[in-house]
C-alpha cells in the first residue's frame, strides 16, 4: 500500500514538471514568434545548410567567371564561406580557354568569390596539367596561387616548384623554390 501512495505521488509530481515545462515552452515560443527581429537574431546567428549536389556560377559583369559542382556544401554564414566536397571548378579565361580544377575539398568565401581547394588537386588546360595539394583563386586579381609543392606536365615539358603564381588574364606564372624540370625537343613557348 505504501509502494501505491508513493507511486501515486511520484505520478502527480511528474505529470505537474510536464505541465509547467509545456507552458514554459509555450509562453517563451509566444514571445519570440510575435517579436520577428528577436526571431531573426535567433535564425541568423544559429544558420546553416547543408546541400547534396551543389552547382553554382559566378559573375562579373555579366561575364561569366567560374563554374563549380560539388558533391555537397555546407553554408557557414558566421564564416562567410561554403565548405565543399569534392569540388569540380570550371574558370572562364577571356580567350575563351578554361581551367578546369579537381579537389578534395574546398571553400568559396562568399564575401568575395574566392576558392581555395585542398587535397589532391589537379589543374588542366589544353596545353597543361598542374598537381598539387593547396589552391587559391583570386576572381579579383584573377590569379591562382599555391603554396605547397607542384608539378606542371605538358606535351615534351615537365616542372617542379615550391610554389606557383598564375595570372589568367596575362597568361603568365611565375615558379618559386627548388624549381627543376625538363624540357624536350620541339617545346613551343
Amino acid at each position: 500500500m505504501k509502494s501505491r501512495h508513493i507511486l501515486q505521488r511520484l505520478l502527480i509530481i511528474t505529470g505537474v514538471v510536464v505541465i509547467i515545462a509545456v507552458a514554459a515552452l509555450f509562453i517563451s515560443y509566444r514571445q519570440i514568434t510575435q517579436d520577428p527581429e528577436r526571431m531573426l537574431d535567433l535564425v541568423e546567428k544559429q544558420a546553416e545548410m547543408h546541400l547534396d549536389k551543389i552547382r553554382q556560377t559566378a559573375t562579373r559583369n555579366g561575364v561569366r567567371d567560374w563554374y563549380l559542382e560539388a558533391r555537397s556544401a555546407t553554408l557557414q554564414d558566421h564564416l562567410k564561406q561554403v565548405q565543399l566536397d569534392h569540388p569540380d571548378v570550371e574558370i572562364f579565361m577571356e580567350t575563351g580557354d578554361t581551367v578546369h580544377l579537381t579537389a578534395d575539398q574546398g571553400i568559396i568565401y562568399t564575401d568575395s568569390n574566392r576558392i581555395t581547394l585542398s587535397g589532391q588537386i589537379i589543374a588542366k588546360t589544353d596545353e597543361y596539367a598542374l598537381n598539387t595539394e593547396f589552391l587559391d583563386y583570386d576572381p579579383t586579381e584573377r590569379e591562382i596561387r599555391t603554396h605547397t609543392q607542384i608539378t606542371l606536365t605538358g606535351t615534351n615539358m615537365k616542372l617542379r616548384a615550391d610554389q606557383m603564381t598564375a595570372n589568367l588574364n596575362t597568361r603568365v606564372a611565375c615558379f618559386e623554390g627548388h624549381v627543376e624540370g625538363t624540357i624536350h625537343d620541339g617545346f613551343k613557348f
